[in-house]
């Protein structure tokens, strides 16, 4: 028995050691990266085999991921992690090698056509350049709206009639092939191969045809007020309140108090640093939890202008912006709208008083990620004339919706009598859009035109209510990306390439996104520490680039003429289909840039550090890909346009 047990303990040992060893296998690396491995898509019928030329293990599902672990001839060894997890073997033809972590979502669908699939890039080419495109739309379209689908042997898929929100039902168009385009008309396009999966690609497709939808009457909506709170504000407050009573009654009377629901947030300054402010922000209603205007009179009668002035004459406006977004639960709302009022300018990302840390653009994205659509109401006091320009150019940035254009409403000389009808016209035309969805029928849609300030309002709140008429539709429905191979398509409206109707996303993963946060807080450091001496900018960057680089043995070789060359980007970065200002920044372009512009390019790079806490912190969109993966690889779908 004693020479069991020792026996025993040896080959368990072994085994273990045995064990460790296979789960230290790496996947193969890309040709030429250091950093990013090799993955495969299965096509349709692939199996998994337990070596070349094998016994089939299992048949796998069409656009299954893998890793790449090995190649012998006409055969791939694949894993289903980065860890060494193997699963087996499958045959070269049968898969489709994706080269990067790049994926098509859909954008937006206010004031845009739906998107089409194209079997192959000529045709989809020869389409957007031809003269008679509208003709050709026209009929497709009507095919479409007829039968669901498109009779033209170019066409493979279209786009769901109902919005596909990947944060609800998360699908995967992987990019295959990407390129920048430009068309005959000046335009500059993402042209892109796409294959598609879904989580449960059985289930069939909703139909798609126009329809007064009985879904629809389940629809509501919230609007929440985020009112600067400081001394100027009493008279604004207090129409604020009243219109909001006055549309209680109107909703009551029509018996829709359970559809619409309104929300009030306070900001003001940070009291540890003015003593008598109280608060820096604060929810005053919770749209969640009051169902009639007594009970919200009573909660926001809490709500009164400060009485000690603030700091400065920028406010912290999106202090209360980023509560309304990230503290309130959207998630029972269809409709979605946030309406801000100000007189002043709000401290932006390089403020020093700012809380935030955020620049309008980042506060705009994180709004536009859960789909809420940000009103601004701008009094144009004459006292604050000094700051009304900067206060513009910040609340246009704000307040654009994709496809739709700028929420911004000033008022000029900030007469009360002027906001008010500015509130009113607003918050009736969503109680309009709830009013409708209640009989089943979408929101009437018509193009959004300049002109007085009220029609401005209706065209534009319409546009947005269709829009988001059809999020909920879909989101409700489970609605799926179209069920196709590989097609190929562009990221903008076909009829109107002015207007995004794909958006291109990099799956990052969590160490991904923390290693890019880290490489741009040591621009930033770099930055501020060479602030006296701004031409040591680069040299400083080498330096910090040997410590955080994935190959220190090439920094400060000659021919480095931008960041990107010198390695302190991660690899993921390069090649993808768009125009990074931080790889593309060279020593000679730092150098002519005044300081004041490399102020502003600094800022911008905390302000995506900022961001992208913002997405670490978001728990409930990442997503594991890789069974078996560690929390480090989880992925999360990053826009392009939030990278650097």
């Amino acid at each position: 028995m004693r020479r069991i047990l020792p026996l025993c303990a040896l080959l368990l040992s072994l085994l273990v050691t045995a064990d460790a060893v296979a789960q230290a296998r790496q996947p193969l690396l890309m040709e030429g990266k250091q950093t990013l491995f090799q993955r495969v898509l299965t096509r349709p019928g692939a199996a998994l085999l337990d070596k070349p030329g094998g016994q089939q293990v299992s048949a796998l599902p069409p656009l299954s991921i893998f890793y790449v672990y090995g190649r012998q001839g006409e055969h791939i060894e694949v894993g289903s992690n980065s860890a060494g997890r193997i699963a087996g073997w499958v045959k070269a033809e049968q898969a489709i090698d994706w080269k990067q972590s790049l994926v098509l979502t859909f954008a937006n669908p206010a004031g845009r056509d739906r998107a089409l699939f194209f079997a192959g890039e000529d045709a989809m080419l020869d389409m957007v350049e031809a003269d008679d495109l509208a003709q050709q739309l026209a009929v497709i379209r009507r095919d479409i709206e007829a039968k669901g689908e498109s009779s033209s042997e170019k066409i493979v898929a279209v786009e769901p009639k109902e919005f596909v929100d990947i944060r609800q039902q998360f699908y995967l168009l992987p990019i295959l092939q990407a390129r920048e385009t430009a068309l005959a008309s000046g335009f500059r396009v993402k042209s892109v191969e796409v294959a598609s999966v879904t989580a449960k690609p059985e289930q069939a497709q909703p139909q798609m045809s126009q329809r007064a939808n009985e879904g629809l009457k389940d629809f509501s909506a919230a609007l929440v007020f985020v009112i600067d709170a400081s001394t100027s504000m009493g008279p604004y407050i207090d129409e604020a309140r009243a219109a909001v009573a006055q549309i209680y009654d109107r909703i009551q009377a029509a018996g829709l108090a359970d559809k619409m629901r309104f929300g009030l947030v306070g900001y003001r300054d940070d009291p540890a640093a003015v003593k008598g402010v109280d608060y820096l922000s604060r929810i005053f209603v919770d749209p969640a939890k009051v169902r009639d205007g007594e009970a919200f009179l009573k909660l926001a009668a809490g709500l009164e202008a400060s009485k000690v002035s603030t700091r400065t004459v920028e406010e912290d406006g999106f202090a209360g912006l980023v509560d309304a977004v990230d503290e309130v639960d959207w998630s029972p709302y269809g409709g979605r709208y946030i309406v801000m009022i100000t007189d002043a300018s709000s401290r932006g990302a390089n403020h020093r008083f700012s809380s935030t840390g955020l620049g309008p653009e980042q506060v705009r994205e994180k709004a536009l990620e859960k789909f809420i659509a940000t009103y601004v109401v701008h009094l144009k006091t004459p006292e604050g004339a000094k700051d009304h320009a900067a206060a513009e150019a910040q609340y246009r940035a704000l307040s654009t919706y994709p496809n739709v254009g700028e929420l911004y409403y000033p008022v000029e000389a900030g007469t009360v009598t002027s906001f008010r009808q500015n509130v009113d016209v607003l918050a009736d035309a969503i109680v309009n859009q709830v009013e409708q969805a209640e009989k089943g029928k979408f929101a009437a849609t018509n193009d959004v035109k300049a002109g007085d300030p009220a029609a401005d309002i209706k065209a534009k709140t319409a546009a947005l209510g269709y829009a988001m008429q059809l999020v909920y539709l879909g989101r409700e429905s489970g609605t799926q990306a179209p069920d196709l191979l590989r097609a190929w398509t562009i990221d903008r409206d076909l009829k109107d390439p002015s207007k995004t109707a794909l958006q291109v996303r990099l799956l990052m993963t969590k160490n991904q996104l923390s290693d890019l946060q880290a490489a741009l807080r040591q621009i930033v450091d770099v930055g501020i520490a060479t602030e006296i001496s701004r031409d040591k900018f680069f040299d400083q960057l080498k330096s910090a680039a040997a410590v955080l680089s994935r190959d220190p043995t090439q920094i400060g070789r000659t021919g480095q003429t931008n960041l990107g060359e010198l390695g302190l980007m991660g690899e993921y970065l390069e090649d993808l289909p768009y125009r990074s200002r931080v790889l593309a920044l060279s020593e000679e372009m730092w150098n002519r840039w005044s300081i004041g512009e490399q102020v502003a390019f600094l800022d911008d790079l905390g302000a995506k550090i900022r961001l992208y806490q913002s997405f670490h912190d978001d728990v409930a969109n990442w997503v594991a890909l890789d069974e078996g993966a560690s929390p480090g690889d989880a992925v999360y779908p990053v826009p392009l346009s939030a990278l650097p």
